[in-house]
């Protein structure tokens, strides 16, 4: 099936401010190199690839993961130095941060196949 949008950049950056508050409530618990990120990846609009990726789903079978998502983790796994795939799978999963700034929510982010197929496309 065709991905669902996620919605708009604020929609993105409503995400990212309601999890950052409920998963991390201390801001002080993350070093200033983390907001410089944060920071990047909150002016980072990456809607534009949700309709520019849409002809690329199939109409049939399970809903994928949004493409801007897939695209914020692969960059954010630029930025935090992370060189494996299958260790990006699995900081999406034990890392909220991961998937708050990715656009995921907390305990529903993409496998390791999902991270393998998106990539290689």
């Amino acid at each position: 099936m065709l991905p669902v949008n996620c919605g708009s950049h604020a929609d993105y950056q409503n995400l990212v401010v309601t999890n950052l508050r409920k998963y991390y409530p201390n801001p002080n618990a993350l070093a200033r190199s983390t907001w410089d990120i944060i920071e990047r990846f909150w002016n980072l609009d990456l809607s534009f690839t949700d309709t520019f990726m849409a002809d690329k789903y199939s109409k049939f079978g399970p809903t994928p993961r949004t493409p801007s998502c897939m695209q914020r983790s692969y960059l954010l796994s630029i930025d935090f130095k992370v060189t494996s795939l299958t260790e990006l799978a699995a900081q999406l999963k034990m890392n909220p941060l991961y998937a708050i700034l990715s656009g995921f929510e907390v305990g529903n982010t993409p496998g390791i196949s999902c991270v393998h197929f998106f990539v290689q496309e």
